[in-house]
């Protein structure tokens, strides 16, 4: 059930998170899905952290591997529907693939300009970390940033939760997959941050590192799924990324059954999301 956990999680997360987008910090846990934030949500709908997530999700479902323009399409096709949730990165990219233009050529384009480090990536990757093995993952996760987010920092930091999801989904600890996620990082910038997740306040902005070091902050002091998501969601700023990478974080430690109901319950598109979530984790490698 933790293959599962990850994408519901993360639904979760995002619905808790996103009607305090953007806002101050709650300075007290957020326990009850409501509506309101940036986006003027009814209570228990998603973002574009769902929606692209869940993209991901089906086209690795369908194709049983990434390929990247069916990746793109799908993910595109999403950005067609739900235009109004997506930063400025991804809407860029997801615009020219509607055009039938190559999204990694625009993503190399929006990074030599000195864009792509935004969260994006780290948000909806959490797919590749149920689908692939340890040994493939951080590949994977990199190219699969790559579509719209080409930045080093972006790809690193997506590749860093995608493995900790990968080795809990296959019976590692919290622990261990974080230090095997460690070992892994090729990036100075992010062991320096990531290294030290008590020595380093909280920024809650939508920089890929900034988003996974809050991330991962509430995930590694939790006791539960209910705690570090409600913590998470109370952060302030970009809430439905952190609570949504969080949730997914605590999905592949904790399980779907240690998910509130009373949060699963709220979700507008449940049904779909359940169906994703267990579809995924079925057809995903050992």
């Amino acid at each position: 059930m933790e293959k599962a956990g990850v994408l519901a999680g993360l639904s979760v997360g995002d619905a808790l998170g996103a009607a305090f987008e953007g806002l101050k910090p709650e300075n007290k846990p957020i326990n009850e899905i409501i509506s309101g934030g940036m986006h003027n949500l009814k209570g228990g709908e998603v973002t574009d952290d769902t929606y692209q997530a869940l993209a991901v999700a089906k086209s690795l479902i369908k194709h049983r591997k990434l390929i990247y323009c069916e990746t793109a399409l799908f993910m595109a096709e999403s950005f067609r529907i739900h235009r109004n949730f997506f930063g400025p990165t991804s809407a860029k990219v997801f615009e020219a693939v509607l055009e039938g233009k190559s999204a990694f050529r625009i993503s190399k384009e929006v990074y030599k300009t000195g864009g792509g480090r935004t969260n994006g990536s780290v948000m909806r990757g959490a797919p590749v970390g149920i689908y692939y093995s340890p040994k493939k993952v951080r590949t994977m996760s990199i190219l699969c940033s790559q579509i719209t987010h080409y930045h080093p920092v972006a790809c690193e930091c997506s590749a860093f939760v995608n493995l900790m999801i990968s080795c809990m989904c296959r019976g590692c600890n919290r622990r261990e997959a974080y230090f095997r996620a460690l070992s892994e990082c090729r990036n100075e910038e992010i062991l320096g941050k990531l290294s030290q997740l008590k020595k380093t306040g909280l920024n809650p902005s939508i920089d890929a590192l900034d988003a996974t070091h809050c991330a991962l902050s509430f995930f590694m002091q939790s006791s539960s799924f209910e705690e570090a998501v409600s913590d998470a969601a109370s952060v302030g700023g970009d809430t439905d990324t952190i609570a949504a990478v969080t949730g997914a974080l605590c999905g592949a430690e904790y399980g779907y059954d240690s998910i509130p109901e009373k949060w699963l319950s709220r979700l507008i598109i449940r049904d779909e999301i359940d169906k994703t979530a267990f579809e995924l984790a079925k057809a995903s490698e050992d």
